[in-house]
């Protein structure tokens, strides 16, 4: 008996033969065929369960697949579902009762009641013709399965009619998409069960992975690779590599329609196979459909691993999330281009998922790790671009990123800053490692001297400097690649030197066109604006500004005589001429100049910077010096030329020169 107390109705049935033995020989491996199943909603569903050998048809090619199943009948399918048919005819029945009309099947009973299916006290009212209702096959195979039960699911039109104690059991089935309910969202808690719809239940079982096939078959789901119709021999791949499958004679094939044969099939079709032990197909039908990928989510493998329910995927997500996603047999494992087996999926491999419409993996693309070396262009807060052989390029950041400076020590990623050089591993587009190259000298220029096989000469400020090149050295013209002999005298470069003093990257620049920083040295405006800046290498470049350039600072429109020299500013050329200035920082630089006037009251100072007036405020904490490096007061430096720095738009220190 159930743990609660059954409401039973009794209508005759036959009782289920069982057929025992294995299949011999290629006439008999495929599965039975019935002469009154066909085009039945439950065709496919009965025929794989008697694939599997849980279930057979009566004398005469008879299926009866409307015929109401017993009790006893739906407790001895639901064991050997589980694969418990032997362990069913080696169970214990000492000490237990049977009702007096029962011939068979009191091997599954008993184990039942050691499963906690049934009760002790409830076997003696079990006879053979007691029909078993959807409440009570829905208990049943909660509590074979150990499932938690979960009346939340429960949310038919006539929940009201499902007792109390079972809608945990109803729900937990419900959930697991293991039993559903009638049309009309009705759930008929007091029907019986037919034949046809235990098979369609207990099939969900195995489908979904909530048990094995029970031994010695196997489910094999994948996609063909090879077919010989000769041999009659099929090639199916899926997570596991390549399985053959071998085909009965004359067996046909199962499709959303109707049914094909294996000559009409070809490689890429996903198939579904039950075979025995041997590989030998009973049962075969095409999967159609659930392939195709809705969404997609890349990340980090947390963990990839085969459970009792086929495999599952633990994703970290870029936004930090730990995601679960189960994966179907078949999912397409792809690395560098090449379709690999889930022994090659590892933790930590970042990874693109594809996901069908249930929100099961079908394809997973693995992107290995590329290691580039770059100079910093930009930080933000998710992204770093960087530009290397002269293209800049912009990178999301992994919020799991590890940071490093020459590959020992560890640091912040808020640390990086325009012009460092780095090192990085980048997969599919996201920065996951950054090794900080401190022994990198970025950001110098000079003007080409002479270009030799092995060194390069190049004026530095005033000094000509000989530069060794590094066997890997990388010539950027014209935003490409280009050889060394590509180098003229007179050029102006950017260039990276390694620890070695070695030359590792040589960037020509486009005096005509191009995107330069400095420091403002000269801003001229008579007879028409010229503007001079000093690179952070050095090198001096002079343009004649634009009536019609834009002059910004922190997005704002300013008037070029606004900008203050020895500011850090952004300038675009084209043409050869400024077309557009962005003052970077004008809050923090060093200044030479004269002091023109002091206001005592208000603390701030009016300097005197190429013939144009700045007032500032003093820093509370402001450094007065004369030119021995002696402290003097305010009053004492007035008129006189100085070198002042600004720190945060105030005056930080005031030295005479």
């Amino acid at each position: 008996m159930l743990r609660m107390r059954l409401r039973l109705t009794c209508l005759l049935t036959a009782v289920l033969v069982l057929l025992s033995g294995l299949f011999s020989g290629n006439a008999a491996l495929a599965a039975e065929s019935f002469k009154d199943i066909r085009g039945h909603w439950a065709e496919k569903v009965m025929l794989e369960m008697n694939a599997y050998d849980i279930v057979h048809g009566y004398p005469g090619g008879e299926f009866r697949p409307n015929n109401n199943v017993t009790l006893l009948e739906a407790v001895v399918m639901i064991l050997n579902t589980l694969g418990l048919n032997e362990k069913a005819g080696q169970a214990d029945l000492s000490g237990l009762q049977f009702h007096p009309s029962l011939t068979w099947g009191k091997g599954h009973l008993a184990l039942a009641v050691e499963k906690g299916m049934l009760t002790r006290q409830g076997l003696p009212q079990i006879d053979n013709r007691r029909l078993a209702s959807r409440v009570e096959v829905a208990a049943l195979v909660c509590l074979a399965l150990g499932l938690t039960p979960d009346s939340s699911y429960v949310t038919f039109f006539d929940t009201s009619e499902i007792p109390e104690k079972y809608r945990g059991y109803v729900g937990a089935v419900v959930k697991h998409n293991i039993m559903r309910g009638m049309p009309g969202n009705m759930f008929s808690p007091d029907e019986p069960v037919t034949r046809a719809q235990l098979c369609a239940t207990l099939s969900r079982l195995i489908d979904q992975k909530l048990v094995p096939p029970p031994a010695p078959m196997n489910l094999v789901v994948g996609r063909i690779t090879s077919i010989d119709v000769d041999k009659r021999k099929v090639v199916l791949r899926n997570l596991e590599g390549e399985k053959t499958v071998y085909f009965p004679a004359d067996m046909s094939v199962f499709t959303a329609s109707g049914t094909t044969t294996l000559r009409s099939l070809k490689a890429g079709d996903r198939l579904k196979c039950i075979t025995d032990g041997q590989y030998r197909v009973r049962y075969a039908s095409l999967v159609e459909g659930s392939a195709s990928i809705k969404t997609t989510v890349e990340g980090v493998v947390v963990s990839f691993a085969k459970g009792s329910r086929g495999y599952s995927l633990i994703l970290e997500t870029n936004e930090g999330n730990r995601l679960t996603y189960p994966v179907e047999d078949d999912a397409r494992l792809i690395r560098a281009g090449k379709e690999i087996d889930a022994s090659g999926l590892v933790e930590n491999d970042y990874v693109e998922i594809g996901l069908d419409g249930n929100d099961r993996i079908v394809r997973i693309e693995v992107y290995p790790p590329e290691r580039i070396s770059g100079t910093v262009v930009e930080v933000e807060r998710d992204a770093l671009t960087l530009r290397r052989q002269g293209e800049e390029t912009e990178y999301e950041v992994s919020p799991r990123v590890q940071v490093t400076r020459n590959f020992i020590r560890g640091m912040s990623y808020g640390e990086l800053k325009r012009g460092d050089r780095v090192e990085v591993v980048v997969m599919n587009k996201t920065i996951f490692q950054i090794n900080l190259l401190s022994d990198v000298l970025t950001g110098q220029s000079g003007m080409v001297s002479r270009v030799h096989s092995k060194a390069v000469y190049l004026y530095v400020g005033d000094e000509e400097k000989r530069y060794e090149l590094d066997e890997r050295v990388e010539v950027i013209k014209d935003g490409r690649l280009v050889s060394l002999d590509k180098l003229r005298r007179g050029d102006y470069v950017n260039f990276e030197v390694d620890s070695r003093g070695y030359l590792i990257t040589i960037e020509v620049l486009d005096e005509e066109d191009g995107d330069f920083e400095g420091t403002l040295k000269y801003l001229e405006f008579y007879p028409t604006p010229w503007i001079t800046i000093v690179t952070s290498g050095g090198l001096e470049l002079e343009y004649e500004v634009s009536k019609s350039a834009g002059v910004l600072r922190d997005g704002d429109r300013i008037n070029l005589s606004d900008i203050i020299p020895g500011s850090q500013v952004g300038i675009r050329v084209e043409d050869g001429r400024v077309t557009e200035i962005e003052v970077l920082d004008d809050q923090n630089l060093t200044v030479r100049c004269r002091v023109s006037s002091i206001n005592r009251e208000r603390l701030r100072v009016t300097l005197e910077i190429n013939g144009r007036y700045f007032t500032y405020s003093l820093a509370p904490q402001v450094t007065i010096l004369d030119r021995n490096g002696k402290p003097v007061s305010l009053e004492d430096v007035e008129g006189y030329q100085v070198e002042v720095r600004l720190k945060d738009g105030e005056i930080n220190s005031i030295t005479m020169i």
